[in-house]
Parts: C-alpha cells; sequence; structure tokens
C-alpha cells in the first residue's frame, strides 16, 4: 500500500475512533442526566407519599380516643420525622372557616375588609357573591335584570375569580380560609384562623390573630381561652370535615405538600376511614 493510501487509512481511522469518542460522550451524559432525572422523580415521589403519610396520620389522630393525644383541628402545627422526610400537618374544622354559600353578606363583607378590600368595594363585592349564589328563577318566568348573574351556589372557589372587583391577589389571600362545606353562616371561634376569626362582631385582624396563638397553646382536652369581650369560651364541635395541609421537606431541598379536604367516616365504611372531597398538591390556592 503506497504512502498516500495508508494515511487516508489512518485519517479514516481518526475520524472514526473521533466520532466514536464523541457518541460514547453523548451516550454517557444521556445515561447521567437520565439517572439524575430518575432520582429527582424517585425523590419527589417519596417527598409525596410522605406528605400523603402526613394526612393518613392526621385522620388517625383525629381518632384518638384519648381527648388529651387527640390532634386538635384549630390550625396548630404538628410535626413528625417520616422516611427521612420532616412531615409537618396542619388540620382546620371547616366549621371554622367562612362558607362561600352560607355565610352571611356581613360576614363575607367583613372578610373582605380584613383581607384589605376598602368598605364600599367589600360592600359591592359580598353583594355580588351573594347575586351569584342565589339559585336562578325557573326558566322563562322571568327575564329580569335584578335577575342576571344569579347562577345558584358555587361548586369551587376560584368561580369568585369571575366577579367584578375579585382579582387574583385579594382572591389568594381569602380563598385559605374559604370552604364549601360548613354549612354555617359564620366561623366556629373554636377553630377559626386569624383571618376568618376577624369577620365576628368585636374583633380587628390584630386581636383575632392574637386569640388564635392563644388558643393553639391550649393544650388538647382543655378548656379554650374565652374571645376578647366574650361572656363565654367558645366550645370545639367537630363539623366532621376538615382541611388538612401536610408538607413533606428532606434535608437536601426535596419537597411535596398535599392539600385535601375530607369527611371523617363514622367507623370504616367499605374499609375506608374517609372520604375526599377536595385534593390538591403542591402551592394553593
Amino acid at each position: 500500500m503506497s504512502r498516500h493510501a495508508r494515511g487516508i487509512a489512518l485519517l479514516i481511522v481518526l475520524w472514526a475512533v473521533a466520532l466514536l469518542t464523541v457518541l460514547l460522550g453523548g451516550y454517557v451524559l444521556l445515561t447521567r442526566s437520565s439517572a439524575l432525572e430518575a432520582r429527582t422523580v424517585l425523590a419527589q415521589t417519596r417527598a409525596r407519599y410522605a406528605a400523603e403519610a402526613g394526612l393518613a396520620r392526621a385522620v388517625l389522630a383525629l381518632r384518638e380516643p384519648d381527648p388529651a393525644r387527640r390532634w386538635v383541628a384549630d390550625g396548630r402545627d404538628y410535626v413528625f420525622p417520616f422516611a427521612g422526610f420532616r412531615v409537618r400537618v396542619r388540620i382546620t374544622d371547616v366549621s371554622g372557616l367562612v362558607d362561600l354559600n352560607a355565610a352571611t353578606p356581613g360576614v363575607l363583607a367583613a372578610l373582605l375588609r380584613a383581607a384589605g378590600d376598602p368598605a364600599p368595594a367589600a360592600a359591592a363585592l359580598a353583594a355580588a357573591i351573594q347575586q351569584r349564589r342565589t339559585p336562578p328563577p325557573p326558566a322563562g318566568l322571568t327575564g329580569a335584570r335584578a335577575d342576571q348573574g344569579r347562577q345558584g351556589p358555587f361548586i369551587t372557589r376560584d368561580a369568585l375569580l369571575a366577579l367584578p372587583g375579585m382579582d387574583a391577589a385579594l382572591y389568594a389571600r381569602i380563598a385559605p380560609v374559604l370552604t364549601l362545606w360548613s354549612g354555617r353562616n359564620q366561623p366556629d371561634p373554636a377553630y377559626a384562623p386569624a383571618l376568618a376569626l376577624a369577620t365576628l362582631p368585636g374583633l380587628d385582624l390584630a386581636r383575632a390573630e392574637a386569640y388564635v396563638q392563644a388558643r393553639r397553646a391550649t393544650p388538647a382536652g382543655t378548656p379554650l381561652p374565652r374571645l376578647p369581650g366574650a361572656v363565654m369560651p367558645p366550645v370545639a364541635g367537630s363539623s366532621g370535615v376538615v382541611a388538612i395541609d401536610a408538607e413533606a421537606t428532606r434535608a437536601d431541598g426535596t419537597q411535596a405538600s398535599v392539600h385535601a379536604t375530607v369527611r371523617l367516616l363514622a367507623g370504616a365504611i367499605a374499609n375506608r376511614t374517609y372520604a375526599v372531597l377536595r385534593w390538591q398538591e403542591g402551592d394553593q390556592p
């Protein structure tokens, strides 16, 4: 073989080696990326199941026969380790929230004012909510303007965003204290978060926050502190429906959260202890 032919052959071999090196490097990089992605997905999956374990633990702790050991559904934090994660659980009985379909217009307006909406705008928006949740008249009976906007009870909280005067920032402030399942015309102070508690007469947000801190510091199974200006302390009586926020966090920053509203079932119905009314993963609202 001539020197020229040998040179061409060597050049071809070098190009082949270079191409194989590039292909091998790409394969190694792809394999490494896939392995990292798989580890990330696995870590997130473990975090999600750890958060769900927090929800299951909450349901069991709410059924604890000993009142002193039973978890209290008033928004206080419960923290425990689980499978390498730090799980934080917060439970709120929905009777302490503002029912979007049952709350009086006065309570709705007070909630909006406490969330920072000016008084005239809050009153107008509360009236719009009242109008929106009113069932429409039977078809064909009337077409009066007063009947426009009547759609019946809210099915989801975010339907509020369609109302004039409701913006995303205001909705984000009030959504955590709204419910569709209490049936009460005002929040129960035994469970209410500060923003919901501030809808009651004689309470502003600062006094409501101070009371919530005192209430959450009260040991389970003991009488609740008196409300400011009230003659009798509130008496806790669970509605049987609770909102549970569970968050699992690991030291490396892996995190997952579950937000659910569940109805506690009496006994075990079809091997279930609760029924899910609302479920959301990740940040809310």
